[in-house]
């Protein structure tokens, strides 16, 4: 593993701290945890935002809804 040093301020040392007694983990495991779940949290909006757009494309074009129409057609017989 790799060693990362973190300057922060007292209250947030305090806070990680007790966290860390109360979780019953290092600090370090507790940092990690965060950092990807914030990772996480990040792709998520990205992929929101990006729906969001699609989302706001199909509203002005209407065109999509005869490809979908076609496309449950011929879903449908090949599940027959």
């Amino acid at each position: 593993m790799k060693t990362i040093t973190l300057k922060t301020e007292e209250e947030f040392f305090e806070y990680l701290n007790n966290l860390s007694k109360s979780l019953g983990k290092p600090k370090s495991q507790i940092i990690r945890e965060a950092v990807i779940e914030y990772g996480e949290k990040i792709k998520r909006e990205k992929i929101h935002q990006k729906m969001e757009k699609l989302a706001k494309q199909l509203r002005k074009d209407k065109s999509y809804l005869k490809e979908i129409k076609e496309f449950e057609m011929l879903s449908e017989d090949t599940i027959e």
